[in-house]
């Protein structure tokens, strides 16, 4: 395999990536989570970047509703765990066009919201929100579990946002995955939860299953070559990336691999194989690609200390936009055959 590298812009603390659809071209976004950082929109074609928004960083997660130009952000979520005001913002475009600043206005407070999504099924479309806890008196405090929240997305961009709360007991929330736009499996001290909302309705509850209760960080769920699997990380910003197959119902592990602060999976095909993408902050802070057919390795890059990618592919090739929290870049690789 043949990968190159391109660096878009050094940014501090760079944390989140995204990617957009905007007039029927694709954008990629990249947020620090250091106060007083940047949020950058950027034009994969040209690599130009440009403000995305001007105002509160700390962010964990940027999302776009499905079939708007409209988009979701946490916002001051501060290093570390500096989070007692975080909240989701709503950012939309303004006349001047997407590669200038966009409006954002704070629609939902919520105190330690460190990840959401978007999902979708007959009743409309609904943000899911997951807590880190609920509050702490130190860093390490980890005595007051969070919870998880749904909130109806208004069909008019005034409109009222009310959260609903759906779970309680939510500890060390790190990963969250919608799969098929309604099966939310979200990672925590818990284990993995997976919730099938399908069927939700505004203002309910919801009650999960235990795939399993193994302490995990981050999940990424694929279906390639007929087979549907899962990539881990264990326990939270753990050492360990596992491989479950969740064929038939199951969810059980086929593999695992040594990773050091382990913090961004992805899974998917990659030249027909399936394949993980993982990132590890600790030791050798690198970014990687493991065959899961064979077993094999490859590495991306060594002493950039990943937090999120955003994978597609284009034209034959694999396109990886990487926040590279360890080098505070924000760095497009493209991956080729050889």
């Amino acid at each position: 395999m043949n990968i190159e590298k391109r660096k878009i812009v050094d940014l501090p603390m760079v944390y989140v990536t995204a990617e957009l659809a905007l007039g029927a071209k694709r954008y990629l976004a990249a947020v620090s989570e250091a106060p007083g950082e940047k949020a950058y929109i950027i034009d994969p074609e040209t690599c130009e970047y440009a403000q995305l928004w001007q105002g509160d960083t700390g962010v964990m997660n940027v999302i776009q509703v499905p079939g708007r130009e409209q988009l979701l952000a946490i916002t001051r979520f501060y290093p570390v765990f500096q989070s007692r005001e975080a909240a989701i913002c709503l950012l939309e475009p303004t006349a001047a066009g997407y590669m200038r600043p966009w409006n954002i206005r704070e629609v939902m407070p919520l105190p330690f919201c460190h990840r959401i999504g978007i999902v979708e099924n007959a009743n409309g479309l609904f943000v899911i929100a997951c807590q880190l806890c609920r509050d702490k008196d130190f860093q390490e405090d980890w005595s007051k579990p969070g919870a998880i929240w749904m909130a109806p997305v208004p069909e008019t961009p005034g409109g009222k946002w009310t959260l609903t709360k759906i779970f309680d007991g939510l500890t060390k929330n790190h990963g969250l995955y919608i799969d098929k736009g309604n099966q939310a499996y979200i990672c925590a001290e818990n284990g993995v939860l997976l919730f099938d909302l399908s069927n939700y309705k505004a203002g309910e509850s919801a009650c999960p299953t235990l795939l399993s209760a193994t302490p995990s960080s981050d999940i990424a769920i694929a279906e390639a070559n007929g087979r549907k699997y899962a990539g881990t990380i264990e326990p939270f910003h753990g050492n360990t990336l596992a491989v479950y197959d969740l064929e038939g119902g199951r969810y059980a592990q086929t593999a695992a691999y040594d990773i050091d602060f382990g913090h961004v999976v992805w899974a998917g095909s990659l030249f027909g194989r399936s394949s993980l993408i993982a990132g590890s902050r600790g030791g050798e802070k690198q970014l990687e690609i493991v065959d899961l057919e064979s077993g094999a390795r490859t590495q991306i890059e060594a002493g950039v200390g990943p937090t999120q990618v955003t994978v597609y592919e284009e034209n034959g090739v694999y396109k990886v936009l990487s926040a590279n929290h360890g080098s505070g870049e924000v760095t497009l690789y493209t991956l080729r055959r050889d």
